[in-house]
């Protein structure tokens, strides 16, 4: 009897959590594309927004990490490039993971995998190989504390920011 109840509830657990994560069992292909296209206009609106919010300018006397005062020119470039980065991804997260996961069950259910192709390549273009030595040459430690300083946590204007260091 026991093993019957387990039985049930793990085969109740798995419907609903499945049906819960994927829309698509729900959804024609057609309908799956509509949904497709209206996350991809809210990323692309949201992506918007953070852009112009790059028009913020920090107060770099505020930057206050001796770690970072302390790295040479050229690192404290890579360093503020991550940072940016880093703002525009927490920016949009919301809007790119609804779109990811909308992606992989539209490339699931039709099997057309061109976008996803696309996408893959968009979100592994920002790292080029000579960023990668760079950031691996930086403690990592020093790196991520610096990027959950508050004065990064927005967009903000990385070339204004270079312009104030004198990078």
């Amino acid at each position: 009897m026991l093993y019957r109840l387990n039985l049930l509830t793990a085969g109740l657990i798995m419907t609903f959590s499945g049906a819960a994560s994927s829309t698509s069992l729900l959804m024609s292909n057609e309908n799956l594309a509509n949904e497709l296209e209206l996350k991809y206009q809210a990323l692309n609106a949201k992506t918007q927004v953070c852009r112009e919010a790059r028009r913020n300018h920090i107060e770099v006397e505020k930057i206050t990490s001796n770690w970072f005062l302390a790295l040479p020119a050229e690192s404290k470039k890579v360093v503020l490039l991550v940072a940016s980065h880093e703002a525009m991804e927490r920016c949009t997260k919301a809007q790119a993971d609804e779109y990811s996961l909308i992606l992989v069950e539209y490339a699931a259910q039709t099997e057309d995998k061109n976008q996803l192709d696309e996408w893959l390549k968009i979100k592994q273009n920002f790292k080029p190989d000579e960023l990668v030595n760079d950031i691996n040459e930086l403690n990592s430690e020093e790196l991520i504390a610096f990027l959950k300083e508050p004065l990064l946590s927005e967009p903000f204007d990385l070339i204004a920011i270079i312009k104030q260091l004198n990078l």
